[in-house]
């Protein structure tokens, strides 16, 4: 699943779009189904964009609640009208996805703990019920839904029952909500799931981080041996920088949860050599690339990037500096930040910071006019990482001042 997507004619030709106007009544949906005692308002701004994105359905007595996958503005304003979009790259996929809902809860919750926001737990819990909904007793996940009736596709070469990728994106939202809320059913569902094995160090990467959220509330030794040998993989597929598969040279940046993961075992496991390899990481692979202006895969392919290409960077970044405590980490992940501002390839902005909205990517050097929901989720995780670093450069210009006042 790509964020840049075609364009609103050629999804028409194709018979992707499924529905226009407003997603109906959302204020009325999400209060039904996932017990919002009230519309959440005013909703978090970086979440505001998926909260339009948000309808539901019936299952049994409650509704879950599910985030379409794409959309296109019909107009520049943030609140003007979308036609929804089904996902059709690898055949009729579907119209929404564990990819992206039980990331966008992972970004509300992020939202709760950097914010306090009740809003955004409300509406972590909403996205956490679809998760849910798509794990089988046997703790398999599906990743789509095909229809505005929740019916699972479990045929599809992105959707199959017990995938890696959906699952472990599935297990890192429940961790974290578990880890955050003490709420034992989150628990229950990640012990119901399995760690799909993979050779794509990505998804290691994500079942490592998903692991360490449990570890944080619960340390067990034997959890702490995988997760290391999750990252002692990930390690060993250098040299210089961390591969998506060992032994091949080209990276992809999308989806580039190596360095995130490595440096959180870093710091939860007081591991140096994880932050050197970190650092090495850093300087082969992470500065080049921000130097020479980002790239979607590198070395070769700098068109199509999108905000699932700079988010690992970013959120990687952030977590390296604060092992470290070293500012040029910080600076970097910076650097990263501002390709939603306008320093990308097509050299004006792809993020409404009040909305939450952002294009899907750049292609051919020009921004997609479209807006779907993994891209305001990755813009949002980037945000929300220059939210926590600008306030710490706030805490300790804060605590300088009042050093020398006294």
């Amino acid at each position: 699943m790509h964020a840049v997507v075609p364009s609103l004619n050629q999804m028409c030709e194709r018979k992707e779009v499924v529905g226009t106007g407003r997603v109906a009544d959302l204020r009325a949906v999400m209060n039904r189904p996932v017990r919002l005692t009230r519309a959440p308002a005013p909703v978090p701004s970086v979440l505001k964009h998926l909260w339009r994105l948000t309808s539901s359905f019936p299952s049994e007595d409650q509704r879950i609640a599910y985030v379409h996958i794409y959309a296109h503005p019909f107009g520049p304003a943030p609140d003007a009208p979308l036609a929804l979009i089904a996902a059709n790259e690898s055949g009729f996929e579907g119209i929404a996805c564990v990819d992206d809902v039980a990331r966008a809860a992972l970004l509300a919750l992020q939202v709760y703990e950097h914010a306090g926001s009740a809003d955004a737990l409300r509406l972590a819990r909403a996205w956490l019920g679809f998760v849910a909904y798509m794990q089988d007793p046997d703790g398999r996940v599906t990743n789509f839904i095909v229809d505005e009736a929740g019916t699972r596709n479990r045929t599809g070469p992105t959707s199959y029952t017990g995938g890696a990728w959906w699952t472990a994106r599935a297990l890192w939202a429940l961790a974290t909500a578990w880890l955050l809320t003490g709420e034992a059913p989150y628990l229950g569902r990640f012990r119901q799931a399995h760690l799909a094995p993979t050779g794509d160090l990505k998804v290691q990467s994500v079942q490592a981080l998903a692991l360490m959220e449990v570890y944080r509330r619960r340390p067990r030794t034997a959890l702490r041996r995988r997760i290391l040998a999750l990252c002692d993989a990930i390690v060993a597929s250098g040299p210089g920088y961390f591969r998506d598969r060992p032994g091949r040279a080209q990276v992809a940046l999308w989806g580039y949860h190596q360095l995130l993961a490595v440096a959180r075992a870093g710091r939860l496991f007081a591991r140096p050599d994880y932050v050197a390899a970190c650092a090495s990481t850093v300087r082969t692979l992470v500065r080049p690339v921000i130097a020479e202006g980002f790239y979607h895969v590198y070395p070769g392919q700098q068109d199509q990037q999108c905000a699932y290409s700079m988010s690992p960077l970013a959120t990687g970044l952030e977590e390296l500096y604060r092992v470290t405590h070293r500012g040029a980490y910080r600076d970097l992940a910076l650097r990263c930040a501002a390709w939603l501002d306008g320093a990308n390839l097509c050299g004006r902005p792809l993020y409404d910071a009040r909305s939450g909205r952002c294009g899907d990517g750049i292609a051919q050097g020009a921004a997609s006019p479209n807006c779907g929901a993994e891209s305001a989720i990755e813009a949002g995780f980037i945000e929300m990482a220059r939210r926590r670093l600008l306030a710490d450069d706030r805490t300790r210009r804060r605590a300088g001042a009042s050093s020398h006042a006294s």
